[in-house]
């Protein structure tokens, strides 16, 4: 019995090494002819050539902050309680405007007192004046009587000390007076600025205290802004800035259902919906591109008579120039996520990796500096696991007419 099993067992394992062993061969095969299959059959891509046309500068971008140069707050002068709002959030107001009045209880009985006191210093001005007169005459018959001898020096001193304080006691008088009549000026001064008034003309954005409210001076009492016009500015690289220029227009493309009023002003027009196109005008760049820079800031002017945006962050907006600039462009899809490398096809159906400076882009085809030349074949298909010098078949996509 155990010669029949060691027998058995020895047939087994021969069977299991013979089986392996054919495996074996038939994969290395396999791979064999896979590798001379694949040797002998070219890639099939998509592509493009590289040819000159008209493009217009294409911006996406993420957040763009406007602000206004015409916000200020109408602000209480003096302290008081508010007797009256004349004005409606989101009401359009001309500069000098009454937009609150207060009431000071105070006011009324300093500036009566005021006058009381001017009245009396006007008494006691009078007095110094018949004073003086008085003691000059005094002062002007005991010189003569001096120069006759006829006067003790220390009378005649005397009448001269009495002459001088005569003198000081009226210009005391009109200091008080004038000292008066300032106060009086500033309480009616005070008086007019109960009356609050807009600052600039716009419209009133805000409203922050409501009728009845005691509110001491140096309060805000509301905000008004001049939203007509909105400005903006962003970072360029210099490839990109030269493709714009100064007092140049542009359109900004909003992609929002709706527009948030931090303000909850009202809409001067309709909102367009899911997308809202306004115009932009490049006020300035900077430093100016005759100037050797990286990096430039382009300073951008908005047409918001519409009356459509506020001052806040808006996401998701582009920036299309209304410019073209013609140069030579390939496909967008051609350049790598760095937008510094792509894939071109030789003259020996060979793919060669090639690195590239790309300038501005609309968004579909992107502007080549260097790297590619007109005409040549640009790969527009997904490119990963391509390599330099893999054969390829490319079929030509037609693109858009100039």
């Amino acid at each position: 019995m155990k010669k029949i099993f060691l027998i058995a067992l020895g047939v087994v394992l021969g069977i299991v090494v013979v089986v392996i062993s054919y495996g074996a061969y038939l994969n290395q095969a396999g791979e064999s002819n896979i590798k001379s299959r694949t040797a002998d059959k070219k890639l099939t891509l998509h592509g493009a050539r590289a040819k000159v046309q008209d493009i217009k500068m294409r911006l996406a971008l993420d957040t763009v902050h406007l602000y206004s140069n015409e916000m200020t707050d109408a602000i209480a002068l003096v302290d008081g309680r508010i007797s009256a709002v004349e004005v409606h959030k989101s009401d359009h107001v001309k500069q000098g405007q009454i937009l609150f009045r207060l009431v000071n209880e105070q006011l009324p009985g300093k500036i009566r007192q005021a006058e009381i006191e001017i009245l009396k210093a006007e008494s006691d001005i009078a007095k110094a004046e018949a004073g003086l007169a008085k003691a000059e005459n005094d002062y002007g018959r005991y010189e003569r009587l001096r120069a006759r001898d006829a006067v003790t020096p220390q009378k005649f001193e005397e009448v001269a000390a009495g002459y001088k304080e005569a003198q000081v006691l009226q210009e005391q008088a009109i200091a008080q007076r004038d000292i008066l009549t300032a106060q009086l000026e500033q309480l009616l001064i005070d008086s007019d600025h109960t009356q609050v008034q807009a600052p600039i003309e716009g419209d009133v954005l805000l409203i922050y205290k409501q009728l009845g409210s005691y509110v001491n001076a140096g309060t805000p009492l509301a905000l008004v802004g001049n939203f007509r016009r909105l400005y903006f500015s962003l970072p360029l690289e210099d490839v990109l800035a030269k493709g714009v220029a100064v007092g140049q227009n542009a359109s900004l493309d909003f992609s929002r259902s709706d527009f948030a009023k931090v303000y909850d002003t009202k809409y001067v027009a309709g909102n367009a919906g899911a997308r809202q196109s306004l115009t932009a005008r490049i006020l300035s760049i900077s430093p100016d591109l005759q100037e050797t820079a990286a990096m430039r800031t382009v300073f951008f002017e908005v047409d918001n008579r519409a009356g459509l945006l506020e001052p806040q962050n808006y996401n998701n907006l582009v920036v299309r120039s209304n410019i073209s600039h013609r140069g030579l462009t390939v496909p967008l899809s051609a350049l790598d996520l760095s937008r510094t490398e792509a894939f071109v096809l030789g003259t020996d159906g060979a793919l060669e990796r090639r690195t590239v400076a790309a300038g501005i882009d609309d968004g579909e085809y992107v502007e080549i500096l260097s790297g590619i030349a007109e005409g040549e074949i640009v790969i527009i298909s997904d490119v990963e696991g391509l390599e330099n010098g893999m054969k390829a078949e490319v079929k030509l996509e037609e693109g858009r007419e100039n």
